[in-house]
């Protein structure tokens, strides 16, 4: 059996875990690959216009799998449906309606994990119902579902710890407030990222620093903000103000969550500079350069600054 996942909105460690589940099975897996203008183009098309730039992209992806199984005879094309999580968290409509809005749009087969807390289906019992639909036994669902938990956990270790310590004392240091399917994007983010690092600066990522059980860190801006990965996003801003010298809220057009919380965010936070990048379908890659210059700029004599204030507290103070 091949499954098939694109390659869009559940990045990050989630691909990593369904792909050591279902491998764990004995299961093939394909990626539908990097974004394309073509897959973009096509995502566009495909699309209502009311829908984000993200969603819009991770429909191209599903487009490019179909016409990819006619060829590669992929037996299913994955796509979760994450609704809510512990203690009442949710995700953005766009999560958990992709699905039946794939199916839908799509002569194709598909198969889903469905998460929904709050109708008691935990993360486990999603994991064991998926395999039920394509007859795996029920033991053998949860001992991959174990291996898949272990690997995602070592990956986010050592991720972080080799994270901290690439930290150069002397880059300017920029965090960057944005989902890993925006950032790591290569039409959205990845060609913003990368470009700042050619001008020697230090990126940290908020979403890659992963939210810790019980941490509420969040809360120094929302106590009751209940999306996910706006929580994390949230957390990673709070756990690494002592690390940066400015900020870059990255998000796509026209995401609700992100226009609500960025927002919530820049307000708190006034010490630090920052700049709010919002990617649309019409957006150039030339026409943030400047933008991001002058930011660098301040983000530099901002530093510049704090450092005569420390001489000066030094001698005087």
């Amino acid at each position: 059996m091949k499954i098939g996942i694109p390659n869009g909105l559940f990045t990050d460690t989630s691909n990593l875990m369904y792909k050591t589940f279902f491998e764990s099975l004995g299961i093939s897996v394909v990626f539908s690959g990097n974004t394309t203008n073509e897959i973009k183009e096509e995502g566009i098309r495909l699309s209502v216009d009311e829908g984000c730039l993200a969603s819009k992209i991770y429909i191209g992806h599903v487009a490019s799998l179909v016409e990819r199984s006619k060829d590669e005879k992929i037996d299913y094309i994955f796509i979760p449906r994450l609704c809510t999580y512990k203690k009442n968290e949710t995700e953005c409509v766009r999560f958990y309606a992709m699905y039946d809005i794939c199916k839908n749009m799509f002569d194709a087969n598909f198969i889903s994990l469905n998460l929904d807390y709050n109708k008691g289906i935990s993360e486990v019992k999603s994991y064991i119902d998926l395999a039920k639909r394509i007859n795996v036994n029920p033991v053998k669902a949860y001992l991959a579902y174990m291996k898949a938990v272990k690997v995602c956990k070592n990956e986010e270790y050592y991720r972080d710890r080799l994270l901290k310590s690439r930290l150069n004392k002397d880059k300017n240091k920029i965090l960057i407030v944005s989902h890993a399917y925006v950032f790591d994007d290569a039409v959205l983010g990845k060609p913003i990222c990368n470009w700042l690092k050619k001008q020697d600066v230090e990126l940290i990522y908020a979403s890659k620093e992963r939210m810790r059980e019980n941490d509420i860190s969040y809360k120094k801006i929302s106590s009751s903000l209940y999306w996910k990965q706006s929580k994390v996003l949230m957390s990673g801003l709070i756990n690494n103000m002592d690390n940066i010298d400015g900020i870059i809220y990255l998000s796509v057009f026209p995401c609700g969550t992100d226009s609500l919380t960025n927002e919530l965010m820049q307000r708190k936070i006034k010490d630090v500079p920052s700049i709010n990048l919002i990617v649309d379908e019409h957006s150039g890659f030339e026409g943030y350069i400047t933008r991001l210059e002058s930011f660098l700029d301040i983000v530099e004599s901002n530093k510049l600054k704090s450092k005569r204030r420390e001489r000066y507290e030094k001698i005087y103070c």
